[in-house]
């Protein structure tokens, strides 16, 4: 049974990068408050230089951590040039309260004295989190070139290894469709989504069934284009990103679509709007 079909409830919408309206992006907080909000959380990862795949959604760290306090090497910093050890000790929340992304802070549905540090957290780490509360998962796989492909896939799959048969559904995706063919070869029962923004792959029905994908994940410019009845007939699941607005969300699914990723909750939309 594939992740879609998992969770026996329709339509579904994701935690996009956890609940990033309310707390930082990709971390272990934002991942929790999802719990009771959201269907499923989304994250992103990408390993670190001793292949500890760690949650972090930008290639260089300076937008969401402190980088730049905690060494003085040259601009930008990749996450792919430390170890983990040295990661733990980065904080990957404070910036949420000088930024404040979506004005939850200014709009008072958010005490700045509630945003405490905290690290930037390892898969292993959201996994256990996600086990604690029966959470489903899609694992974003970022583009990681200075990364061995094989080692850091297989590194992948032995992290979801305790998982498979548990309380964790998982989806893998990602825009580097060469992941996911790579791991349709080393594992034929993944669940697996291809991300796309921009454009579609030519002969997309069969790109996709070549691919041996169960989900098509679009940026939301490409909502109106997708032949969603043809690839839900096939068994391929279509879902949009990042969509906040309920309005659109609803016009996504009333279009056929099963699922969107949103920031933010919609009681925390429409207080953002002025009408909660």
């Amino acid at each position: 049974m594939h992740f879609y079909q998992t969770i026996k409830k329709e339509p579904l919408r994701g935690a996009h990068r956890g609940f990033r309206a309310l707390h930082p992006e990709n971390t272990l907080s934002a991942f929790a408050a999802a719990v009771g909000h959201f269907d499923f959380i989304e994250l992103d990862i990408q390993p670190a230089v001793d292949g500890t795949l760690m949650v972090l959604h930008d290639e260089t760290m300076e937008r969401t951590t402190d980088i730049d306090r905690r060494t003085p090497l040259p601009r930008p910093c990749r996450i792919q040039d430390f170890d983990a050890h040295f990661l733990s000790k980065i904080d990957a929340a404070g910036w949420f309260v000088t930024a404040d992304p979506f004005g939850t802070i200014a709009a008072g549905l958010v005490d700045p004295a509630n945003i405490t540090p905290e690290p930037i957290p390892t898969l292993a780490e959201v996994l256990s989190l996600c086990a604690r509360y029966n959470m489903p998962v899609n694992i974003e796989i970022k583009d990681s070139p200075c990364a061995d492909t094989d080692t850091l896939l297989i590194d992948l799959l032995k992290e979801l290894a305790p998982y498979r048969e548990g309380n964790v559904p998982f989806l893998i995706s990602s825009f580097n469709h060469r992941y996911l063919a790579r791991l349709r070869e080393l594992d034929t029962t993944l669940s697996l989504a291809a991300n796309v923004e921009h454009t579609h792959p030519p002969h997309l029905l069969t790109y996709l069934k070549d691919l041996g994908v169960i989900g098509y994940h679009v940026d939301a410019p490409l909502i109106d284009s997708i032949p969603v009845a043809e690839l839900a007939e096939a068994g391929i699941t279509c879902g949009a990103f990042t969509l906040n607005s309920p309005v659109e969300q609803d016009a996504c699914f009333e279009r056929g679509f099963r699922v969107v990723f949103s920031d933010m909750s919609k009681e925390i939309f429409w207080k953002l709007e002025g009408r909660g």
